[in-house]
């Protein structure tokens, strides 16, 4: 008898038909059951065992009919361990740094182990995180790295839940008091350190890229002796509009500044404060009209052992709310290409937004420690509504020192432990939103060097500090 040959051509969750089988019956290789394959195939069988089943070509016969099935989709082994058996988990969550939020369903009660098979279209899957959250306020999160998918290939994508609990941090970090600027009243948002006592600032309200320079000495024990400011020649002849800028970066290798914007742009100076025409490649999702309004790319470093840049915006963007206060670090590579992104959650607030006169409550700076790990500062300002007492005796900014590390981290929300944290009242009130590591002292601390956005001088309630944290 002649035998035929069938091809078939699937997208998603397999179920074949045979058109000449003399009985009429349905033949299904592969099919699914909530979510648990099922095969009457053994050859499959012993390659779903092994986790990597429906291999580019699967061929089988049955009576007269031979059957070539080509599977367009790829498939993911989801196998999650670490939860307390008592845990009592309400849902889990994969959230990609790419695409829409997936709601897993949720395992046993008594279970401490997730698995489920997933259909994938074939190419990149970002990196995800999974989240699990008991009823009671607890969470467990993994970070799951991309996955470069093939058709016909299944994968596993495992990790252990951790919970999110300190990591002890091996840098202690002391806080100097802050020192007021004998200089012109602005609005400095972003600080980096060239050399010696040289730094690039930016003002947001200055035309171009907004930078200046500083000449910041300090004494053998970190103290700042005194300060001096000057434009830089691009700063000064820049025309058009002032662009809102917020972080600066220096990268020695190529000797230039980059500058980012709640524009949300992130565009490369030379040290006379010229363009030069480069920029960073911004993904799609951190477009302005993803963020909330004012909230964007404040922060901006770069770590010179790994040739990365790294932003964030002040605020999580409109689409974040499957957790609250959550941030995306993204990450840049030295050709200006977006690189990984982590997921980060800011400090509950002290304080309301509602009835006041200034508020403001998220992470205006990063800084490069120079091994992969990041300090973030996360700072709370607030100014009551009120008469001149109200503020006086009401107002305060908070600043917190966190320290993360991004690069070896397995949480899918990074884990943060804090260096530390200190509170100014209206009478020394002071925004920090610049941080950049600075020179090393003599005796072998490393310094943080902060500068504060005053608002002009906000009418006389704040002033131009400059604030330096040892590390050791």
């Amino acid at each position: 008898m002649k035998r035929i040959l069938l091809i078939l051509l699937t997208a998603s969750f397999p179920a074949f038909a045979s058109c000449a089988q003399p009985q009429g019956t349905v033949y299904e290789p592969v099919r699914y059951e909530d979510g648990t394959p099922v095969t009457d195939d053994p050859e499959a069988e012993a390659l779903f065992a092994q986790d990597r089943f429906l291999t580019d070509t699967t061929v089988t016969g049955k009576g007269d009919t031979l059957f070539i099935v080509r599977h367009a989709s790829a498939y993911v082994r989801i196998l999650l361990t670490g939860l307390p058996a008592d845990a009592g988990i309400g849902e889990i969550l994969l959230v990609p740094t790419e695409g829409g939020i997936e709601t897993l369903p949720v395992p046993l009660p008594d279970s401490g182990e997730f698995s489920l098979w997933m259909a994938k279209e074939p190419g990149g899957l970002p990196a995800a995180a999974a989240i699990a959250r008991a009823s009671d306020g607890r969470s467990w999160s993994v970070r799951l790295k991309g996955l470069d998918l093939q058709a016909g290939t299944a994968y596993r994508w495992t990790g252990t839940f951790l919970p999110p609990d300190t990591p002890a941090a091996d840098l202690r970090a002391t806080p100097l008091p802050a020192s007021i600027l004998d200089i012109e009243p602005g609005e400095y948002s972003g600080i980096t350190h060239i050399s010696g006592n040289r730094y690039a600032v930016v003002h947001d309200k200055l035309k171009g890229g907004g930078i200046v320079f500083f000449s910041i000495p300090l004494g053998p024990d970190g103290t700042v002796t005194s300060v001096l400011m000057k434009q830089a020649d691009g700063t000064a002849e820049a025309g058009g509009r002032a662009r809102d800028c917020e972080g600066i970066a220096f990268v020695p290798s190529t000797a230039t500044l980059y500058v980012s914007t709640e524009s949300q742009d992130i565009r490369e100076y030379d040290l006379a404060g010229r363009e030069t025409g480069r920029m960073l490649r911004i993904p799609n999702e951190f477009s302005t009209k993803n963020i909330i309004a004012n909230r964007g790319f404040e922060s901006l470093t770069y770590d010179d052992s790994t040739g990365l840049f790294w932003t964030t915006t002040e605020s999580p963007l409109k689409k974040d709310t499957f957790l609250p206060r959550i941030l995306r670090l993204q990450s840049f590579g030295s050709d200006g290409e977006p690189g990984e992104q982590f997921f980060y959650q800011i400090g509950e607030p002290a304080r309301s937004s509602a009835g006041i006169t200034a508020y403001v409550h998220g992470v205006p700076a990063l800084a490069a420690l120079g091994d992969g790990r990041l300090i973030v500062l996360e700072r709370e300002v607030y100014v009551p509504k009120g008469s001149f007492w109200d503020k006086l005796t009401d107002s305060f900014t908070q600043t917190d020192l966190y320290l993360v590390d991004p690069v070896h981290d397995p949480a899918g929300i990074l884990r943060k432990s804090l260096l530390c944290t200190f509170r100014t009242g209206a009478l020394d009130l002071a925004n920090f939103e610049g941080m950049c590591l600075g020179p090393t002292l003599p005796d072998g601390r490393r310094t943080l060097v902060l500068i504060a956005d005053s608002q002009k001088g906000s009418g006389g309630l704040t002033n131009e500090y400059v604030k330096v944290v040892l590390l050791r």
